[in-house]
């Protein structure tokens, strides 16, 4: 079965409006034992220690704080029933508030593609490894890059290690792998993902420059929003169907390879 991975978004909120989680991320206790190691370094180095590992300002700093304060590891679904956690804790599609899945916009899909998101989708995370649409999360400010040691692992991808990918893409769940996360969280998973699998990742550019695409950040968000919602929308299961996605890009088959597809916005000439 095709498989999409995504990065998640800085922004959260708690979206209890319309959803309700069907379960918990895969790694519970993993989430528990990082969301440990931030207490310790809250508790040794103080606020200054997480403002650094976080790399945020002053303002970010006291709401991060109060996420983290705030946080409830899960590691029973049975524990999203205690009202401490219901209260904070909502679907992982709907808590991701980024450009991304504005561009997505899952609050309004059909059940049939917020059906096909949950079997088809993995929402990549720093401080839950990877979860479906539909787990339940809570806010948090954890990014993969960060360098955060935990017993004798130097960073969050050693931490980490294959586990991802082994959710992904093991035991006959992926025969395709669709990345549309960036560097950052794709280099979590892509390393270990097994050689039997097809890896496809698609390259969104908004005009060529010595005849490559060139890529800009809040952009390219968008547009991995737009093409997760046109998957959805079409059912997508083969990679093959991938080269048709038409909102505001299109496919440039001279540019691309067997692995990458690049598509580049309607307003470039190439």
């Amino acid at each position: 079965m095709l498989q999409a991975i995504i990065s998640p978004a800085k922004q959260m909120q708690t979206a209890q409006d319309a959803f309700e989680p069907q379960g918990i991320p895969p790694f519970p206790r993993e989430t528990e034992r990082l969301h440990s190691a931030l207490l310790d370094i809250e508790r040794i180095e103080g606020a200054h220690g997480l403002q650094n590992l976080w790399s945020v300002s002053d303002r970010l700093l006291v709401s991060c704080l109060d996420a983290l304060r705030a946080f409830t590891p899960v590691t029973d679904v049975d524990n999203l029933c205690i009202p401490d956690i219901a209260r904070h804790a909502s679907p992982a599609i709907m808590s991701y508030h980024g450009i991304q899945y504005q561009s997505m916009a899952p609050s309004v899909m059909r059940a049939s593609e917020l059906r096909w998101l949950q079997s088809h989708l993995w929402i990549l995370s720093g401080l839950y490894g990877c979860v479906r649409p539909f787990d339940a999360v809570m806010p948090y400010r954890l990014e993969m890059g960060a360098k955060l040691v935990v017993d004798d692992k130097r960073d969050l991808y050693a931490f980490w290690g294959d586990r991802l990918a082994h959710a992904i893409a093991s035991n006959g769940n992926a025969t395709a792998v669709v990345n549309l996360a960036s560097v950052e969280y794709a280099r979590a998973v892509l390393p270990h993902i097994d050689s039997e699998a097809t890896v496809i990742t698609c390259i969104f550019g908004e005009e060529l420059r010595h005849g490559k695409p060139v890529q800009r950040a809040n952009a390219s968000k968008k547009a991995r929003g737009s093409m997760v919602r046109w998957m959805a929308e079409h059912a997508v299961e083969d990679v093959r169907q991938l080269p048709a996605f038409d909102i505001g890009y299109r496919y440039a088959p001279a540019l691309s390879s067997e692995d990458t597809l690049i598509f580049l916005n309607n307003a470039a000439s190439f």
